[in-house]
């Protein structure tokens, strides 16, 4: 069974990073079908450290891929933002 888009798949991730060049490898955990091999990721982080943009590799295949930094604020973070400061 292959997993489909909304099924959580467990993974280690180890790599490293020289300036704005990465290097890493995804193993996924457990005996799932169709996961069993590593991906190695090669690739270079935008000017603001948003954007990670290069290239996969799994065995015989290979292709692209772009990973963008999620920010995420939390309920307090947000109602500073948000707040009215009178002068």
């Amino acid at each position: 069974m292959v997993y489909g888009l909304s099924d959580a798949l467990e993974a280690t991730v180890i790599g490293h990073r020289s300036g704005r060049a990465v290097d890493f490898t995804k193993v996924y955990l457990g005996h799932t079908v169709g996961y069993e091999e590593p991906v190695d990721y090669v690739g270079q982080l935008s000017s603001d450290g948003q954007t990670l943009t290069g290239v996969w590799s799994l065995q015989s295949m290979s292709g692209v891929f772009e990973m963008f930094r999620e920010i995420e604020f939390s309920e307090e973070q947000g109602a500073r933002i948000a707040e009215t400061i009178e002068i």
